[in-house]
């Protein structure tokens, strides 16, 4: 559009605009990590310039379909779950029992598995060749095919496994939020430094509403809690007091003129 021509010179000719690559902590709900990059630069070139921390569960699409990737994560005695393509090369090792909880929850089944090919073509060699990892197979019935999940979780449940996939949607959700409560559906600028700035700004608005809203003794949801601050932001306080030494005098005058009138 007009006034947005940078997004041309450095994107491909079907896709343009910014991406925004962000780590999410689902339990806190908070951005652990961001980045923006250009439309097409891919998910997985960000995410292997992040920081693995070990004993940290991983939770991504298939944007991050990178089986050396998955391996290094394994190496870190970090956790992923993620999704297989139904074209992965696997050799079954192992089908583990379901309990009635997972069966009933729609896991169909639970295999140790692992990959064919060391070397998968295009010269490239598949390090995780070799490793078992996890194959949990979900039955969708909204679906036309079931999801297969991959993981290198051994000590979770299917059916733990399964609803921590189900929680990726949890920043779906945030850049939602995010879009409805801090206004960044309209950018204000149209440079790419005003664009990057606005995003920015709205996701640290957003780490300080948290903090604010956490250390406040409100019961109200953080929605509400920012309502309120954004009508009462800039309230001036000495308009706050006159407006209640002026009701005070009314009453103070009310109070007399009553009082002559009984006399």
């Amino acid at each position: 559009g007009l006034g947005y021509e940078w997004t041309h010179g450095c994107h491909n000719h079907r896709t343009h605009g910014l991406k925004v690559h962000m780590l999410y902590e689902a339990n806190s709900t908070l951005p652990m990590h961001a980045s923006i990059t250009p439309a097409n630069i891919n998910d997985i070139n960000v995410g292997r310039t992040l920081p693995i921390e070990t004993g940290a569960t991983y939770v991504f699409d298939k944007g991050y379909y990178d089986y050396n990737w998955w391996f290094k994560l394994d190496q870190a005695e970090s956790y992923f779950v993620t999704r297989f393509k139904h074209n992965a090369g696997l050799n079954q090792l192992k089908t583990r029992s379901l309990t009635q909880k997972d069966e009933d929850y729609g896991i169909l089944n639970d295999e140790v598995v692992a990959f064919k090919n060391r070397r998968p073509g295009g010269g490239r060699i598949n390090h995780y060749h070799g490793t078992a990892l996890r194959r949990v197979t979900v039955s969708r019935p909204d679906k036309t095919t079931d999801l297969v999940i991959a993981t290198n979780d051994f000590q979770r449940s299917a059916q733990e496994v399964s609803e921590l996939y189900k929680k990726r949607w949890g920043i779906e959700l945030f850049f939602k939020w995010l879009k409805q409560n801090l206004k960044i559906k309209r950018f204000l600028g149209r440079s790419e430094n005003a664009v990057r700035l606005q995003i920015f700004t709205a996701i640290i608005t957003y780490l300080l509403a948290y903090l604010a809203h956490r250390r406040s003794s409100t019961h109200q949801s953080l929605t509400l809690w920012l309502v309120e601050l954004r009508e009462g932001l800039f309230l001036r306080k000495d308009t706050a007091y006159a407006t209640e030494k002026r009701r005070r005098q009314e009453v103070q005058e009310l109070a007399r003129t009553q009082g002559a009138l009984l006399l």
